[in-house]
């Protein structure tokens, strides 16, 4: 989970790299919930370094994601490139903690902002591409596994319901396991391969374009119909809510991936899945591991956008996105 980390450790991991300098400048970003991710600037340039800090992540986890990214960023999907050390590795080990250095990337997150249609399309086209181009990736298959933010284990978190506030209306909460169970089987039944599994608002990087998509952190094998729910439920219905722009991104991806209605027809459940994930796991942290206020109001958040989202009903979301 996110900490702070002193000056003193950042240039500790800094020192493994060739002409990296001292440390001038940092801070710790604060829009992701996992690993702990510091700007630094130095005499001679700026950088970003990643401390994996995830709750559930083994070293196997970790190298599998460093080796993704690489290939990612080879295969000119938008996404950071990595620096490697003076014994070239691509990470290094500092006192338990992984850490990798990559490229600064200068452009702000998406997170609570709007999102123009141009940078919906071109995450649409990346997305698509970095979909297609994952089925050759022949790495380590490591992603964590019986991972509760991939969808295929939705159904483990039903009993956590009964953390939730009491203002939490819980009937909604089970018709959404209800529903997933009926559409489960169609849902296992589609083909798996790497998916991102977290392309949403707070891990897109942009200016008036389309610079990165960062964090390969919950990657997973599972459906596309997995990635696509969870960009649509965090970034077009969510603080950028913008129904038109779900056509938008949709027309972009599938130029690039085409879908079969067999899968459009499980988005709308999805999302919904995805904003049940968000509210009721990030409760669970809470009670577990104690109350974080930036946790707390994204849950507050989520439950009012699916309550927003639950009132908008199937039928007008699938012609807002085009597919009646």
């Amino acid at each position: 989970m996110r900490k702070e980390y002193p000056q003193q450790f950042l240039q500790q991991i800094l020192k493994r790299y060739p002409n990296k300098g001292q440390i001038k400048n940092y801070f710790l970003f604060t829009s992701g919930f996992e690993n702990s991710n510091y700007y630094v600037k130095t005499e001679k340039e700026e950088c970003v370094i990643k401390i994996f800090d995830g709750i559930s992540m083994k070293k196997e986890n970790i190298l599998f994601e460093i080796e993704l990214m690489i290939f990612c960023s080879k295969n000119e999907i938008k996404t950071p490139k990595l620096f490697s050390t003076v014994e070239e590795k691509w990470y290094v080990e500092q006192e338990g903690k992984i850490a990798i250095v990559m490229e600064y990337i200068a452009a702000e997150n998406c997170f609570k902002k709007t999102i123009s249609d141009k940078v919906i399309e071109q995450v649409g086209e990346q997305a698509g591409k970095m979909d297609v181009l994952l089925k050759e990736f022949e790495g380590r298959i490591a992603p964590r596994k019986e991972y509760e933010w991939d969808m295929q284990h939705f159904l483990e978190l039903e009993k956590a319901i009964l953390l939730l506030p009491k203002e939490f209306d819980r009937k909604l909460f089970h018709k959404i396991f209800e529903e997933f169970r009926e559409i489960k089987p169609q849902f296992d039944a589609l083909p798996k391969t790497i998916i991102h599994n977290d392309i949403a608002a707070h891990n897109i990087l942009a200016d008036d374009s389309l610079r990165a998509i960062i964090d390969f952190s919950d990657t997973a094998v599972s459906c596309y119909v997995q990635n696509i729910a969870v960009f649509l439920c965090q970034t077009v219905f969510s603080y950028n809510w913008n129904q038109r722009q779900g056509r938008i991104f949709l027309e972009a991806y599938e130029k690039q991936n085409p879908l079969t209605n067999e899968v459009h027809a499980l988005l709308y459940n999805l999302i919904c899945v995805r904003y049940g994930t968000i509210i009721i796991e990030f409760n669970r942290w809470n009670t577990t591991y104690g109350e974080d206020p930036q946790r707390s109001e994204y849950i507050a958040d989520n439950y009012n956008f699916l309550k927003r989202f639950l009132a908008m009903g199937k039928e007008t979301f699938e012609r807002s996105i085009g597919l009646l």
